[in-house]
């Protein structure tokens, strides 16, 4: 079955009943992902000086994306250790997730692409740099993380925050992400900026990709020591368009209910009223000064742009 087939069966099934099959389901899932990099390495191995790739994505940031882009080099494999699953499936998601020490070092003769939501602590930075891997990081303006992350827990009966947004409005399930996860997100941002290696990682916006992803994706390709020549980069892109990747939809239109809901930056304006608009600014204000192209924090007191 694939997963949008198992996708489906999941939605119909309750809640509860549906963590407890991923649990289970995870360790089978890893298993068969080992042996395709396993396999991956074994027919495009001598191609690549860095058979393990990191993706750092914070969660609604277009990691996804960008792990399909990168995993479409031949032999590359999605891998996650089960472990994440459990602690998100735990704790409400895996951004705080602490790798494990020596978490590679049973990937021997292996094509892996890991894509995980971790933080950038100190353990996790040392862990990387111990095992001679490079990373690419990938935030996004905070305020479109929020309005992302409610249309996609509302729709996710097996999220364990799901029972916070499925009855709730755009604005009231915004305000519980600004209460809820928000500082933990604004760590997640600040811990890789202040952590990361420079010499082996790059940082990058999801404002920057959607700008101009030919550019976005040359620098992650030559990053990971993979195939960056124009023809090439310009392949993967178009082959992974939001067109493509939404089934055929255009970027913009919106489907809230879909994994791929609008591929667009700034449509937090269309949700966020006076009050979030305060609640969010007591903390990110700063940030978005520091990390972003935003000026000043004058967004913060405007009235409502409601628009949709």
């Amino acid at each position: 079955m694939n997963s949008k087939k198992l996708e489906v069966v999941a939605r119909s099934l309750p809640p509860w009943a549906t963590r407890l099959g991923k649990r289970f389901a995870v360790h089978k899932r890893s298993r068969g992902q080992l042996l395709a990099c396993k396999d991956g390495f074994k027919k495009f191995g001598d191609r690549y000086p860095q058979p393990i790739l990191f993706i750092a994505g914070l969660p609604k940031s277009g990691s996804t994306w960008v792990e399909r882009m990168v995993a479409s080099y031949p032999g590359f494999h999605e891998y996650l250790i089960p472990d994440v699953a459990k602690y998100e499936l735990e704790t409400g998601g895996s951004h705080d997730f602490e790798l494990p020490v020596g978490m590679f070092d049973h990937l021997k003769n292996v094509l892996v692409l890991t894509k995980m939501h971790s933080h950038g602590s100190p353990n996790n930075v040392k862990v990387l740099r111990d095992a001679g891997i490079n990373y690419v990081i990938l935030n996004r303006d905070l305020r479109d993380v929020a309005v992302s992350y409610h249309f996609y827990v509302r729709n996710t009966p097996w999220h364990p925050e799901y029972k916070y947004h499925y009855k709730a409005t755009t604005q009231e399930g915004i305000s519980t992400f600004g209460t809820r996860m928000l500082p933990a997100y604004v760590d997640w941002v600040r811990s890789w900026k202040e952590n990361a290696d420079p010499e082996c990682s790059l940082q990058i916006r999801y404002e920057e990709m959607l700008i101009d992803p030919i550019v976005g994706m040359t620098r992650i390709a030559k990053l990971f020591g993979l195939d960056s020549s124009t023809s090439t980069i310009e392949r993967i892109v178009k082959e992974h368009d939001f067109k493509t990747m939404s089934g055929g939809r255009n970027q913009g239109d919106s489907s809230n209910t879909a994994f791929t809901r609008k591929g667009i930056a700034g449509d937090w304006k269309n949700h966020f009223t006076s009050e979030l608009r305060e609640q969010f600014g007591k903390l990110i204000a700063g940030l978005l000064i520091e990390t972003t192209d935003e000026q000043d924090d004058s967004w913060v007191t405007k009235e409502s742009e409601i628009t949709s």
